[in-house]
């Protein structure tokens, strides 16, 4: 057997992201999901034989045990003083987030096995380990150059899966007046959407959209649907401090999801009329470089019983919206 250990280079943590979290308090009070029912805990054991398990749980927002066998990775050792003067760190992240640091034997481990909590967002728990010395050596050990993959699904009560977030901002219609599958595009994509004057003004669909899958609750016509998914979309404004939360309406079963939907009119910070009291101005207005029009940006992510719908863990989905300068005369210097 190919030991996959010191010659093996893991593939490296991504440059950490800038992103935005919630402020300390919605405007709503929302509940924290560590306050929920239903939090998983797993212990993921990386053993001497180059074999991983997992016994338990791993759902969003539960707790994590690494149970780490050094005979895994016995490169890069060695001691003065007859002090270890080596490392194991092992590094995880969910989704694509921030990568995050653990001491897993050697130098600066602690007595007992480290556990780290995983981010309230369901995906997929990607972890590597990373052995170092004094003198410089570094050894890695990985799933043969991969990174080793779990997935993390939704706590008890929580849903099993969710995503397919798209905007669909469009003049055209499908399936009785519904946004055209052509239409959807990935929140992910670039900055995000755009609702600029020609789709507040021509626009007929102008939406944000996700997918819930829960099975025994999505996959029927559920007249109780709205009672065991608890739905919202939190959203702020550039300049605002912290996040304001609202339900989210369910659109229409597909499959065996259940499709919600955010309408952006009525959420529009710019809205249509002019603004007379500087009261009412947005918190913060950029002028395009022609002065014929504004913009500002709206953070976004949701939520489904608890449990985050986000790019990564650690940012947030952004929608851009702009309208003419002229409407707001009172809020320019």
């Amino acid at each position: 057997m190919t030991m996959r250990g010191s010659s093996v280079w893991a593939v490296l943590p991504l440059v950490l992201i800038a992103g935005c979290a919630p402020g300390s308090d919605a405007t709503r009070g929302d509940e924290a999901l560590s306050q929920q029912s239903g939090l998983g805990s797993a212990t993921i054991t990386f053993g001497g034989d180059f074999s991983e398990t997992v016994e338990g749980d791993l759902v969003a927002g539960g707790e994590v045990e690494v149970v780490y066998d050094a005979d895994r990775l016995t490169d890069c050792r060695g001691t003065q003083g007859g002090i270890d003067q080596w490392a194991i760190t092992g590094w995880y992240r969910v989704d694509g987030g921030d990568s995050h640091a653990l001491a897993v034997a050697g130098l600066n481990a602690g007595s007992s096995a480290p556990v780290f909590q995983l981010p309230n967002v369901i995906g997929e728990l990607e972890m590597w380990f990373q052995n170092n010395n004094k003198w410089g050596c570094n050894a890695y050990d990985s799933n043969w150059s991969k990174n080793y993959t779990f997935d993390v699904g939704g706590p008890d009560g929580g849903p099993h899966w969710l995503g397919k977030a798209v905007s669909v901002i469009d003049r055209w219609t499908c399936n009785d007046g519904g946004p055209c599958d052509a239409s959807r595009v990935p929140l992910e994509n670039s900055s995000g959407p755009r609702f600029d004057t020609w789709a507040r003004q021509r626009a007929t669909v102008a939406a944000l959209y996700f997918d819930v899958w829960e099975p025994g609750v999505t996959d029927w016509n559920n007249p109780d649907l709205w009672k065991e998914l608890d739905v919202r979309v939190y959203t702020r404004v550039a300049g605002e401090a912290d996040f304001s939360w609202d339900y989210v309406d369910l659109f229409q079963r597909v499959g065996n999801d259940a499709r919600y939907h955010v309408p952006l009119r009525p959420i529009d910070p710019l809205g249509g009329a002019t603004v007379l009291d500087p009261a009412d101005c947005p918190p913060q207005l950029e002028v395009t470089p022609d002065g014929y029009y504004v913009r500002t940006t709206m953070d976004v992510y949701f939520t489904v019983n608890g449990v985050e719908l986000r790019p990564t863990p650690d940012d947030t989905y952004t929608v851009t919206w702009e309208s003419y300068a002229d409407l707001f005369d009172v809020c320019l210097p």
